[in-house]
Parts: structure tokens; sequence; C-alpha cells
């Protein structure tokens, strides 16, 4: 069987919801480099699951960009780097590699913007990065969740997850972080809206359990899902 493409996706998930009338339900997850949005997010799914009799909500995280190096044959690697690349180093190295078929930055990002918008509207998505709050700014029906923490508490979770010292997690981080920033004012030019999300918690002061049932319980009252009875 042949692999699925970008546009065969689209065609497929787009036919499945061309009779829905609103987009949603969905979440956005953004966090700061070494808050721990991937537990965080696995929490949420399966909080959502245990309330949903048809366990339909499910985490997007790296799926979009796998699925797009099966589109373009190449590797997920090569894509995330081009894609957080500066726009200067771009035009100067597609200028002679335009006959390889490799993407640029832009295409890249804006073919993941259409998967996300596509997911958020299909509903009962759990959307980690990808710019997923600016690609769902203008769509009703979903919460867009930032995660941050202090710098020094994150620095002391890389040195424990990454097995590092403090300055190679300080390089780290700071080296992702402008990566972020860069990537961040991209996307903030498709969506300009201050503030630019519905919720902010700090992780060095909320476990993963706690800021869980936080936001579900603030989808229960936007009304996003239906109030467990007591």
């Amino acid at each position: 069987m042949a692999k699925p493409t970008i546009s065969s996706y689209l065609r497929d998930h787009l036919d499945d919801i061309g009779t829905k009338k609103e987009p949603g339900p969905y979440l956005t997850i953004s966090r700061q480099w070494g808050c721990d949005g991937v537990g965080l997010c696995k929490m949420l799914v399966s909080k959502l699951n245990q309330r949903d009799i048809d366990q339909r909500w499910k985490l997007y995280q790296k799926e979009l960009l796998k699925q797009l190096a099966e589109d373009t044959g190449l590797t997920e690697e090569i894509l995330e780097k081009e894609r957080v690349s500066k726009p200067s180093l771009l035009k100067d190295f597609f200028r002679g590699l335009k006959k390889s078929g490799i993407p640029d930055g832009y295409e890249i990002r804006n073919k993941i913007t259409m998967m996300v918008r596509t997911i958020a509207f299909e509903g009962h998505a759990v959307i980690l990065g990808q710019g997923g709050t600016a690609a769902t700014g203008d769509l009703a029906n979903g919460l867009s969740i930032r995660v941050e923490a202090p710098k020094d508490w994150r620095i002391a979770r890389i040195c424990r997850r990454e097995n590092l010292d403090k300055q190679a997690a300080v390089t780290q981080i700071t080296e992702i972080e402008k990566e972020r920033d860069r990537l961040r004012q991209i996307y903030e030019r498709q969506n300009s809206r201050e503030p630019a999300f519905n919720l902010v918690f700090d992780n060095a002061s909320f476990r993963n359990e706690q800021i869980a049932d936080l936001v579900i319980a603030s989808m229960e009252e936007k009304k996003l899902i239906e109030k467990e009875e007591s």
C-alpha cells in the first residue's frame, strides 16, 4: 500500500469534516524549552479520553513533520532544520539547490499550518508545538495553552533529563530559545492576538496533573466539553 501524501491526507480529512459546521474541540500547547510539554499533553489526552466513550482525543506532535518527510522523501531532521533556519541563510542556501527538490522554510511552515488547521477543525486534538497557536488563531472552540518556568528550574530539569552539566544545559537552552524565538516571530505574523495565549502556567509551581485538571476545568467552563456529573 502506498504511503499517504500531504495532499491525500488533507483531501481525505477535509472530506471527513466537510459536514461539520464548526471546528474543535481542540487544544494547542506551547512551552519553553525545558518544560514538560510531552508529559502534560499525554496526561491531557489520557484524562480527556477517560471522559470520552469513543476515545477520540489524540496527541499530535512530530506526526506532522513525519508526514511531510514521507511526502517529500526527506528526513525529519532536514525538514526541521530548514523550518527554523534564518531567511537570509535560506536565500543563499537554496540559490544553489533549487534542483534538489528540498522545500524552503516558508513552504514547510505553510504545509504544516494547513495540516494543523485541518486537525483542529476535525477536533478532539491536542497539538503540541508546530506553530499550532498561530495556525488556529482564527478558529473557534479551542484553547491555547502556554507552559513556562524560571530559567534555573529549566536548566536543572535539562541537566537531569539529558545528563548534562550546568554549562552544557545553559548552552542548549540559549541555542534552542534563539531558534524558537525566531520561529515564533514568524508564526506570530499569522496571529497577532494579544494576549497570545488563553492560559499560561508556571511548570515550576504546578505539576502536570494539576495543570491538566485546570485546563479541563477551563474547557468545561468554555463548553468545549461537558461537565462530569458529581
